[in-house]
This record gives C-alpha cells, structure tokens and sequence, in this order.
C-alpha cells in the first residue's frame, strides 16, 4: 500500500512538471535573479548546520530552511493536529495558498510517521527543490515541516522512557536526553558544545542551568503529568540571544 501511494505521488508529480515551469515559493511567474540580488528568505544561524543533515527527499535551499525551523519552533506548544501545524509552518512561504497546502498536507500526513525521518516521496521525480513547481515546493515544504517537527519533539512514556536527539551546531554536536523516571519525575540532560544555558518549563514552574564550557547540563521536574507537554530551550554563547527550542511529550 505504502508503494503505491509513492508511485502514485511521483506520477502526479511529474506531468505537473510538465504542465508548469518551477517558481521559488515568492514568484508568481519565471523570473530571473542576479547573484547579489537573490532573496534571501532566512538569516542562517548556529543552528542551520542541522538543517542540511535532514532526511529529505531532495536538497532544499538553507534560507527555506531556515523559515522553516523558525516557524516550527513557534509551534511546538500548539494544540493543533499535526497537519494543521504543518500549514502553518508553511504558509509563509506561500501567502494565499492556505487552500492548497490543506490539500497538499493530506498527502504528506498519508505517508507513515517515522521520528527522525521523512518518507521519500519525491526520490526520483526530483533533483532539487529549485527545479520542483510551486506546489511541488509546497509538498517538499511540508514534508520538510514534519522532518523538523518530529526532530524537535521527544516524546517519553512509561513504554519508552528515554529518547535522546542530536542537533548539529557550528559549535559543535549538542546531544539532548530526555528521561521520564519511575519516580514520576522528568529529567533532561543536555551536552552542550560550549558554554550554554538549558531551560525546562511547565506552565507553572520554569528551571534554568547554566555552564560555563563545553560538557553536560542537567535539571528535573517531579511528578510530571501524562499528556502533558514541556518547553525546553537551549541557548549557546555562540547564539547570541537566539536560542533552539524543543518540546518534550509525555505519552501514557
């Protein structure tokens, strides 16, 4: 079933590349950029290494990338379903197709989640996301949200009780374990690449742990509730004020 979804996907695809001639997501017609003149969608920061490390179908473009994860940090404590977020994940890069990207989404949520990695919808269609049509774009976009989205969110659960991510930084790789305890309590554990600050909040309490250079930082939260969800931020000197944020889910 899962095969004939992809192949189905790619034939779609591929006359729509026949029908229409690839646009960046900011173009309503074929136009020509000088180098020094070429949008730049995002200003790249310490943490965009980890972006290029993605499992995406085909390579997308740093500043979109960049939008992206900017846009998924902002919802990570969002009550929408995951499909609703990854619209609005997305749209900006796409104003007034809200309509199209539902409809696209549908497509991206039928493929199988997997945390910490995208189906590959359009191998083989593609070579770039410069090359794709704006609703070709638009699909890339979402399944490139839901990449991000699932990299950001841990989720701990009596079943699963530790879950640990990697992010790549141009300081350094920062490793993040979350660990939900038999005492009831959450413990984080971040290994930082350089001096760096860790955050953890419910909607009542906020802990902060600093560290001067490069090693692991920890806090913990006791009794913690099931089907609740925390903030966790990890700022780095290096950052400057911007900081990375990730969202740690308590499954039952």
């Amino acid at each position: 079933m899962q095969d004939r979804f992809y192949a189905l996907l790619r034939h779609r695809l591929r006359e729509e590349i026949e029908r229409r001639p690839p646009l960046y997501p900011w173009e309503t017609e074929v136009r020509e950029y000088e180098d020094a003149l070429a949008p730049e969608l995002a200003t790249a920061t310490v943490w965009a290494s980890q972006m290029q490390a993605l499992n995406l179908p085909v390579p997308m473009p740093e500043g979109v990338l960049n939008r992206l994860l900017e846009q998924c940090q902002s919802l990570l404590q969002s009550s929408l379903q995951e499909g609703r977020k990854l619209v609005q994940a997305v749209e900006a890069l796409f104003p007034g197709e809200s309509d199209a990207l539902n409809h696209l989404a549908g497509y991206v949520m039928a493929a199988p989640a997997r945390s910490g990695t995208s189906a590959p919808v359009l191998e083989g269609v593609l070579d770039h996301y410069d090359a794709a049509t704006q609703p070709q774009q638009m699909l890339l976009s979402l399944v490139a949200a839901r990449e991000i989205l699932n990299t950001l969110v841990l989720t701990v659960s009596p079943s699963q009780p530790t879950l640990e991510r990697e992010w790549h930084t141009t300081a350094g790789l920062l490793t993040l374990r979350a660990m939900l305890l038999e005492s009831g309590s959450l413990r984080l554990v971040a290994n930082l690449p350089c001096a760096g600050r860790l955050k953890l909040q419910s909607s009542e309490v906020e802990k902060t742990a600093h560290r001067a250079n490069a090693g692991p930082v920890s806090l913990e939260l006791l009794e913690v509730e099931a089907l609740q969800s925390y903030s966790v931020q990890v700022e780095l000197e290096q950052a400057g004020t911007s900081s990375l944020s990730f969202a740690i889910a308590l499954g039952e």
